[in-house]
């Protein structure tokens, strides 16, 4: 959720936001990224994580790319490949609605 405002750039907390739960089998191939072997993983420009992302997806190495949060160092992402042979293989669960708190707004 930090990722989503401290990337949208809209200055506000988004209004009309929905979120939904991936289900991963143990069958579903996994990959994380160590930020510490991507010189500059952080940069501002995101290249380097580009970079990074665009080969991983290009090569198809695997459905799921955990990745280090930029924003909060401690977290991590998840980045799905849709064009993973087994991207099928997910489950989501229906869409629900994001309701901030009202205190990130102030």
């Amino acid at each position: 959720m930090l990722e989503v405002l401290a990337n949208s750039n809209i200055g506000r907390l988004p209004k009309y936001h929905a979120w939904i739960e991936i289900l991963i089998g143990e069958d579903v191939s996994i990959e994380e990224v160590d930020a510490r072997k991507v010189r500059r993983w952080d940069a501002l420009d995101q290249q380097p994580s580009r970079t990074f992302g665009d080969k991983w997806y290009d090569e198809k190495r695997s459905t799921v790319l955990i990745v280090p949060s930029t924003v909060v160092r401690v977290e991590r992402n998840i980045v799905i490949s849709q064009d993973h042979p087994e991207f099928r293989k997910l489950r989501a669960t229906a869409p629900k609605p994001v309701v901030w708190d009202q205190r990130l707004s102030r």
